[in-house]
Parts: structure tokens; sequence; C-alpha cells
């Protein structure tokens, strides 16, 4: 790798041993795949926001950084807290240590935005902006809607990035490697965009499908695509005639496309089965987390009612305070509904409840990732809160 001349500086130690030791770490990960330089970022984005035994080398790391009085060099945001008041087990076992590591974040000069939907509000990128982010659900965001350019990276790699200003260039930042792998198209009556990302996202592993034109909304989009680098590898994807980089199906196949068809049968084989769900000991939204748009189209299903069970919903923390400018938020706790702010994933990876340990989600993430996590639509959803017959 060829570095330049301030680069080489950082290398060589002028910043310091923890600068040096960060730079060196994209170095090698770039030459892992073959990058020839490092280039500069508009932004990062982290995913190391929980406090866990088993992320020790990054807290370290973390820690070495912020007692050297190191910065982040470009804006960088962070994902979503873990849910240390969401159990007691949370507080005493998973997460005992969330306190002090969110202040050496804050030593670090991160954005306490804690989201995992950082783009929307607190990390907006444009166009053709090359980021360094983790976190897949913003990663496919980025390049898939908004046409920036970022990788999938990792913990640990992601700090390196945010304190250097600098990522390796490979993968996703070039055009040629931004093209699609696959045509999808849709035979189906109602669409279930976590659904479809599950499938599809199986399917195509680490490919970047294309889906023939559907007029996917933002949310849509965000759950689409989060599903999809879930349960599968994706980093992108294209949708002809809305999203950015695919005005038309010559602008991103440089040849003729395997054509697969999703049919309403592979989006309703995701779902748990009817009679099971009832079973189910908890309602969970919001994986990534609810904006408040997503909240508005939801809540005329909870208003003026109460739910049967349990029902969470998880919200970006922006939007949560917004939220509660509102006399829906009440609306919605009155229906029994709780609003958090943390990431349902990490909070309920203990559940030690029996009643607790199968839940219902209409997030393909959270379904993928969670054990005991089932599949439901919304109507399924809505159903077993006991909102809708």
């Amino acid at each position: 790798m060829q570095l330049s001349p301030e680069q080489q500086a950082i290398y060589d130690g002028a910043e310091g041993p923890e600068m040096a030791l960060a730079i060196k770490t994209l170095v090698r990960y770039g030459e892992s795949f073959k990058a020839e330089r490092l280039v500069p970022i508009k932004s990062a984005h982290l995913t190391g926001s929980f406090a866990i035994s088993t992320f020790s080398g990054y807290y370290e790391l973390l820690g070495r950084l912020a007692d050297a009085g190191v910065k982040v060099k470009v804006p960088t945001t962070i994902n979503p807290r873990p849910g240390y008041d969401f159990s007691t087990q949370n507080r005493l076992i998973a997460f005992r240590k969330q306190k002090h590591h969110e202040a050496q974040l804050a030593k670090l000069g991160v954005t306490p935005n804690y989201s995992c939907v950082c783009y929307h509000k607190s990390n907006v990128p444009s166009f053709g902006d090359i980021l360094g982010w983790a976190e897949s659900s913003a990663v496919v965001y980025a390049n898939s809607v908004i046409g920036a350019r970022t990788n999938r990276n990792s913990i640990m790699v992601d700090v390196c990035m945010a304190v250097t200003g600098l990522t390796p260039e490979f993968g996703l930042l070039f055009p040629e490697n931004r093209k699609g792998t696959v045509l999808i198209k849709l035979d189906i009556e109602e669409m279930d965009d976590d659904a479809l990302g599950f499938v599809v996202g199986q399917r195509v592993v680490d490919g970047i499908p294309v889906f023939e034109h559907f007029p996917f909304n933002e949310t849509s989009l965000k759950n689409l695509g989060a599903t999809m680098a879930a349960a599968g590898g994706v980093g992108m994807f294209h949708v002809l005639g809305v999203t950015p980089e695919a005005p038309s199906a010559e602008a991103v196949f440089d040849k003729e496309p395997e054509v697969w068809r999703i049919t309403q049968r592979d989006l309703d084989a995701v779902r748990y089965e009817r009679a099971k769900q009832d079973e189910t000991g908890m309602v969970v939204f919001g994986c990534p987390q609810m904006t408040l748009d997503e909240i508005k189209e939801v809540a005329p299903y909870f208003v003026g009612k109460k739910v049967s069970k349990r029902t969470l919903f998880h919200i970006v923390p922006h939007d949560y305070d917004e939220l509660m400018k509102l006399p829906l938020a009440e609306q919605l706790i009155d229906a029994g509904i709780e609003l958090h702010q943390h990431c349902p994933l990490a909070a309920m990876t203990v559940r030690l409840n029996p009643k607790n340990r199968h839940v219902l989600t209409n997030s393909g993430k959270l379904h993928y990732y969670l054990a005991g996590a089932e599949y439901g639509n919304l109507d399924d959803m809505l159903r077993v809160a006991g909102v809708k017959q």
C-alpha cells in the first residue's frame, strides 16, 4: 500500500503510538483486500455501543485513544444503547460497565446519537461521499438509497477510521463493484418489505440485487435493506427508477442478468405459524429503530385501544424526544405501548422470564439475529397485540 507523506508520518508515530496503531490496523485491513491506498472519509459510524466483556480488545483500544487525548477527525455517530435499564440482568451482568464505556466515547468526541438509523438527521451523507461506516443496516442504506460509498466495515476497524479520517480503497468504493448481480421480479399481491428482504438476503448472500420498479418509500427501503444485510451479507441493492444509481437496467448491469421471481408464497413462508404466534410473549417493533414517521403510520391502530400483550416500540432517540412533545405519546402509553430508545437485540439477548423467550416481530433483522424472535407481518403483529381481529 502506498501512503501519502502525511499518512506515513502517522504510521511512523508522529501523532503518537495510539494513532500509529490505528493507521497500521487500516493498512493491514486494506492489504487483505488488495487496497492500494487510504482515502479520506466524510464521516464514520461505530457499532461498538455495548459494554460487554467479549469486546475487551475494542475497549482497550478506546481507552488508550481516550487517555491519549485522541479525538475523532470526522463527524462520528454510534449505534443504539443496549438497554442497560431494560432489565435487572442487563444492569448487573450484561452491561454493568456501560456508563464507563459511554464516557470513553464522549472523550473521543463521538456524537451521542445512539441509533443504528444514523443517516436519519444525525449523520446525513450526500451522493458520492466516501464513508467509514460499520453497522450493516446503515451501510446498505447509505450505499443504496443515498448513493454514498462505504464498505461493510467491522467493530475495531470503525474507530480506527474515525480517528484517522481514512479508509482503505476497495470494494464498494469503486463504481465497477456497485453493479447489480441479479434482477428480482416481484409476483406478489401484498408487499411485506422485511419478508422480501429476508428471502432475497438468504438467496443472494453477498451479491447486489436489483429490484424491478416498485414504489418503496424511505421506511420500506430502510427495512428492506436492513433485513437483506442481516439475512445475507448484502451491502448494496438497487430499485429500478427509485434508487439514485438505477435509472434503468442498463445503468446497473454490465451483462444480461440472471432473473429471480419472488412470489407471495415466498413472502408468506417467512411468517410464523398463526397458532404459534398467539403463544409468543411480546410484540416487538423497531429493529432498526422506528422513526417518528413510522410511528405515525402504525399509531392509529393503537390509539384509543388497549393492547392485550406486552408491546414495545424501539425508537430513534431524536425522534423519541420529538414524539414525547406530542399528544400521541400519551395516547400510545395509554394504549399500553412501551416506548424505548435502546436496541431490542441487545436488550433481550438475556431473557430469564420464560414468558419472554418467544417474541413476535415484524423486523426481519431481529428475526434473524435474536433467538426466539418469530416473524409476523403487520397484520399478525396487530392481531397478537390485541388491537385488530
